[in-house]
């Protein structure tokens, strides 16, 4: 059974989306009795009507259309005289809406009449007037809607740098001398290409998705220390999504605390352990970090987390934490690298580390089996067998055997354990999106065994050390981690000769030895310096409050949110015609209601911006010039002012029918991609 409260969610949804199909017709509405256009009926939803209303016959259930036909064909002018024209209705599907108007129809161009209050006999003028209310009626609603959210006060991620990916651009910035100086963790970002983000981190991803591929953009950044400057970076795309939008590739803050008890009673420590690594675990509901390695933190310094992160050459950071009930205790976790832009596969010097489990989703057959932390020794599935997997060849074979619907065997080495054991026979069954079929678990690298999985061609490495090597040492100084190869890589200058001594696979485990002279490129370099860390701790997200009680300040960054907004939905709808963005980015009705379900959940605040934000977004899609769309019309009427009389009666059927079934194909299409990705069959 549904929650009481999920199920208030959707009603205030449905609500919400009605108000914003009400005030577009009302737009239309009020237009049309401006003009003196006869209004026949003002529906709310499609379909048959369930209850209508009309001045002088009071409420029905269904339509009073009957009966007013019977009046205006036997009645009396004193009877006709005591009823409205319009008859106003919620139908029964609660999508959409119209406005009814005598010698109007969208389906039937050819619904003229010779009544002088006839939609089809008033000027160019008023008909563009009629058909754009709509649209604005949208806007201004918006405008107001973002204007009541900042009022009432929204809560944003601050417009701060929590983290950086790996090789991103973010790593990549430089000063105004042209010498490399990345973002950090706690950088505030005060603007980007000249636009303010209000302290709102979603102004930072807005600006750049709508930059141009390729262009380079200031920021003007506050460093902790105070100091202000500016900073350039390239946005990129993701190195997996050509059609992804851009991106500099930073993450938002979090805070030093452990996620809100409130929005964790579902909060299972034993449960959780079966799918994530064991350092999730090490801050709890409630629980507050006050010293990271013995130095003490507030809760809002993340910042020193990743630096502490940074520094650690992979060893353990020492964390105290205060528990609910004022336990003080000290926990230890362990820095990982951090992933690229959009790309699972790091390298060093070419090689690339093997696959280690970083955890398990909920439906994936393989819980129970697998445990996070499993170094995987081989995997087979088929035809295929590889030893000492990378994570992108784990995940090859994973899709490869889900396809065929066949088991993998897997051989892994658990956390604390010195003896390597085998899986066996299981089938991939958990959708992993774009068709394919996996595992259902993430990798890491395993980056405390110096195993190298594969050998990425032309690289420094390459010809050099052999797969599944296990490094030793590096001009004779022993490494035990791939922290410490990234460590010395990264100290190294380029053309530098590393004499990298390592031991060649054997199925007898032998200790021979061997040394590979590898010659250090600058990009090898660049790579290991532009290399960032995480961790596992599941930490509460930082926020901060957009509000003001000035409303023409309110006002400000409501016309503000609504232009970007529409600026935002058309440049996407640009970028899929050219092929830049891909279609599957596009919701529907179905994919709307689900996140609106969502957001509805967070609180009124929450509801409020959707809701604006689909007001937008219905103005932008509505005046686009596509036939039966509001646009389509108003292009019509251009083009009848340019030759001084409509289009034929049989061009307005054709240019309709087109309309009709461009929009009947794309709704098919957002409707299947909603469905698809519900289902896990899309991305």
């Amino acid at each position: 059974m549904p929650h009481l409260s999920t199920i208030l969610d959707y009603i205030y949804l449905i609500i919400g989306f009605g108000l914003v199909i009400f005030i577009h017709e009302l737009g239309h509405f009020l237009a049309a009795k401006y003009c003196d256009v006869r209004v026949d009926q003002f529906a709310v939803g499609l379909g048959q009507a369930v209850v209508s209303w009309r001045k002088g016959m009071g409420l029905r259930w269904g339509s009073s259309s009957p009966e007013m036909e019977k009046i205006r064909e036997t009645g009396t002018p004193a009877e006709l005289a005591g009823v409205g024209e319009t008859e106003y209705r919620l139908n029964w599907i609660p999508f959409g809406g119209y406005v009814k108007m005598l010698g109007q129809d969208d389906l039937r161009p050819g619904a003229v009449a010779d009544d002088p209050r006839a939609y089809n006999n008033k000027s160019i003028r008023a008909r563009m007037l009629i058909v754009s209310a709509g649209v604005m009626m949208n806007v201004v609603l918006a405008a107001v809607g973002f204007m009541i959210v900042y009022l009432v006060g929204y809560p944003v991620p601050p417009a701060r740098v929590g983290g950086v990916l790996s090789l991103s651009p973010a790593v990549q910035t430089v000063n105004s001398s042209g010498v490399r100086q990345p973002l950090v963790a706690g950088d505030e970002i005060l603007s980007i290409d000249g636009k303010k983000t209000n302290g709102d981190f979603t102004k930072i991803q807005l600006a750049v998705a709508l930059s141009v591929e390729g262009e380079i953009m200031p920021l003007e950044v506050r460093h902790i220390d105070g100091t202000k400057e500016t900073l350039f970076a390239k946005p990129a795309r993701p190195d997996d999504d050509p059609h992804g939008f851009l991106a500099i590739g930073i993450t938002p803050p979090g805070e030093l605390a452990g996620p809100d008890p409130k929005t964790e009673d579902d909060w299972n420590p034993a449960e959780m352990r079966r799918t994530m690594m064991p350092d999730t675990l090490a801050v709890a509901p409630g629980d507050v970090i006050t010293q990271i390695n013995g130095q003490p933190v507030q809760t809002s310094e993340y910042w020193k987390l990743d630096q502490a992160l940074s520094s650690s050459n992979g060893n353990a950071v020492v964390i105290t934490v205060k528990s609910p009930d004022g336990t003080i205790s000290n926990r230890s976790i362990l820095p990982h690298f951090q992933a690229s832009l959009g790309r699972d596969q790091l390298d060093f010097l070419g090689m690339v580390p093997r696959a280690m489990v970083s955890m398990i989703q909920d439906d994936s057959p393989a819980i129970g089996k697998l445990k996070p932390g499993d170094v995987i020794l081989s995997v087979e599935g088929g035809s295929d067998q590889v030893s000492n997997p990378s994570p992108d060849q784990l995940k090859a074979i994973s899709t490869s055997a889900g396809a065929k619907q066949v088991p993998i065997d897997l051989t892994v080495l658990s956390l604390g354990d010195t003896q390597p054991h085998t899986i066996s026979g299981i089938v991939p069954t958990v959708r992993i999106g774009n068709g394919r079929i996996g595992l259902g678990i993430g990798c890491y690298y395993d980056e405390r065994h110096l195993v190298v999985a594969q050998i990425n061609p032309d690289s420094s490495a390459s010809g050099k050390i052999p797969p599944w090597a296990t490094l030793t040492a590096i001009n004779g100084q022993p490494i035990s981690t791939w922290f410490d190869v990234n460590r010395i890589v990264a100290a190294a200058k380029a053309d530098d000769i590393l004499q990298i001594a390592y031991r060649p696979y054997s199925m007898d485990h032998s200790d021979a030895t061997a040394t590979a002279a590898v010659k250090v490129s600058a990009s090898d370099i660049a790579g290991a310096q532009m290399m960032a860390f995480t961790c596992d701790l599941e930490l509460r997200a930082a926020a901060s409050t957009m509000k003001t009680s000035n409303p023409l300040v309110a006002l400000e960054w409501g016309v503000s949110e609504t232009r970007d907004t529409i600026l935002e939905l058309y440049v996407t709808l640009e970028r899929m015609f050219t092929g830049d963005v891909s279609y599957t980015n596009l919701r529907g009705p179905v994919g709307m209601f689900q996140i609106g379900a969502q957001v509805a959940g967070r609180g009124i605040s929450w509801l409020l911006w959707f809701l604006a934000n689909i007001s937008a977004n219905l103005a932008v899609v509505n005046f686009l010039p596509v036939p039966i769309f509001d646009g389509g019309l108003f292009t019509l009427l251009i083009l009848e002012k340019i030759q001084g009389k409509p289009l034929s009666m049989e061009m307005q059927k054709i240019v309709q029918t087109v309309g009709l079934v461009l929009i009947l194909g794309l709704f098919l299409l957002v409707t299947y991609q909603d469905i698809a990705r519900m289902a896990g069959f899309a991305n």
